[in-house]
């Protein structure tokens, strides 16, 4: 259940957290910060940045940090408000996230068991 002061768009992106099945924590602290969502499976944090967004040089400096922290992989900043627009968001987020699995798995699989000509 999300605290009655969360924004509309907290309360779409944690809708289709939801309808997708993800399991996520809500204001999480990790480090010095609080993140609007984190996926754990996923080691994925997701930030409600809104139409106006957050202060660019203080995200960058904010997602190297939390980049650094064991668990978490990857940040995701969303814009959008529309239940539409952050499902797209999120679906090419999973894909790409898939993507980077599978080429992880072929490199790890291509070491362990080399081709011989």
């Amino acid at each position: 259940m999300l605290p009655r002061d969360y924004t509309k768009q907290e309360n779409t992106i944690a809708e289709v957290l939801s309808d997708l099945g993800l399991r996520y924590d809500t204001q999480v602290p990790i480090s010095n910060y609080i993140a609007d969502f984190f996926v754990p499976e996923l080691g994925m944090i997701i930030e409600a940045d809104g139409v106006y967004g957050h202060l660019k040089k203080r995200d960058i400096k904010r997602d190297a940090d939390l980049m650094r922290i064991y668990g978490v992989k990857n940040i995701l900043h969303i814009k959008e408000n529309s239940k539409t627009g952050v499902t797209d968001t999120l679906w090419q987020a999973l894909n790409k996230l898939e993507e980077e699995y599978l080429l992880q798995s072929l490199e790890s699989d291509e070491l362990l068991n080399p081709q011989t000509p």
